[in-house]
C-alpha cells in the first residue's frame, strides 16, 4: 500500500515513519527544501526518542521517501494525509490556509481515486470544506473523479509520539462511505492486531473528539492544580492523592 504525507512537522513526520516501519510504502511532502534536504540526510528536525533510528532505517530499506512536489507522487497513492500547520489566526480561530491549499493541489493533479485524510487538528466542518475545495478544482478542469475524505486526528504526546503511535489506545476515524472505511481499515490492521481500538464514525464527531478530548485534558490539568493548592492546605501530599484518583 502506497500512501503520502503532506507536512513533515511534528505529526507528519511521526505518523509517515511509523506507518512505514509497519511496511506501508510512505512519501513526505514538505514545501520546504532544506527541511527535505535534511531530511534525505538524516537529520531530523524534531527529537522524539526512536525516531531518529525509525527514519534511517526505513529511508534505507526505501520504505520512506522525502519530496516537495506532491504532484509527482499522486498518481502513485491510494491516501493522502494532510499533516500541515493550523496556527492560529488573529481572531484566535484555526488557519486553514494550508490545509485548502493542500486540497485545491490535489484537485489540480489527480487523475484517479484518492482518499484524502485530515491528520491536522481542524475545526469541525473543514472536512467538508477539503471536499468542496477538491471538487471545485475538478470543476475547473471538467472532469470527473471519485474521491473521498476522512478525519483521522491525531493523539501523540510530545516525548512519546513513536510509542503512541505504534501502540495506540484508540484510533478514530470520520467516514462518510464504505470505501473508505475499507481503507483505513486496510491500512491500520497491522495495528489492530494487538486489539488496539479502531474507533468509526462520521467526520463531523471524529472532529469533534479530537477538540473534546484537547479540553477534557487541559481540564485534568486545571483540576489537579487546584487539587494541589488544597493539599498544601490541609498537608495532603500532591502525588499520593493524585495515584489514588488515577487508579
Amino acid at each position: 500500500m502506497k500512501i503520502a504525507i503532506v507536512g513533515t512537522g511534528y505529526v507528519g513526520l511521526v505518523t509517515g515513519t511509523c506507518f512505514s516501519e509497519m511496511g506501508i510504502d510512505v512519501t513526505c511532502v514538505d514545501v520546504q527544501d532544506t527541511k527535505i534536504e535534511k531530511l534525505k540526510k538524516g537529520i531530523i528536525p524534531i527529537y522524539e526518542p526512536g525516531l531518529e533510528d525509525m527514519v534511517h532505517r526505513n529511508y534505507t530499506a526505501g520504505r520512506l521517501k522525502f519530496t516537495t512536489d506532491l504532484k509527482e507522487c499522486l498518481d502513485d497513492v491510494e491516501v493522502v494525509f494532510s499533516a500541515v500547520g493550523t496556527p492560529p489566526d488573529e481572531d484566535g480561530s484555526a488557519d486553514l490556509k494550508y490545509v485548502l491549499e493542500v486540497a485545491r493541489t490535489i484537485g489540480c493533479n489527480m487523475n484517479k481515486y484518492v482518499l484524502v485524510v485530515t491528520k491536522s487538528t481542524v475545526p469541525v466542518g473543514t472536512a467538508q470544506k477539503v471536499k468542496s475545495a477538491i471538487q471545485e478544482e475538478l470543476d475547473k478542469r471538467n472532469v470527473k473523479i471519485e474521491f473521498d475524505v476522512a478525519s483521522n486526528p491525531e493523539f501523540l504526546k510530545e516525548g512519546d509520539a513513536v510509542d503512541d503511535f505504534m501502540k495506540p489506545d484508540r484510533v478514530v476515524v470520520g467516514v462518510e462511505s464504505e470505501k473508505a472505511k475499507a481503507i483505513m481499515e486496510r491500512l491500520y490492521k497491522p495495528f489492530m492486531m494487538n486489539n488496539y481500538r479502531l474507533i468509526f464514525t462520521d467526520i463531523p464527531s471524529a472532529e469533534m473528539i479530537k477538540y473534546a478530548a484537547n479540553s477534557m485534558l487541559a481540564t485534568r490539568i486545571s483540576f489537579m492544580n487546584d487539587i494541589a493548592n488544597l493539599c498544601e492546605l490541609v498537608g495532603a501530599d500532591v502525588n499520593m492523592v493524585r495515584k489514588g484518583i488515577g487508579a
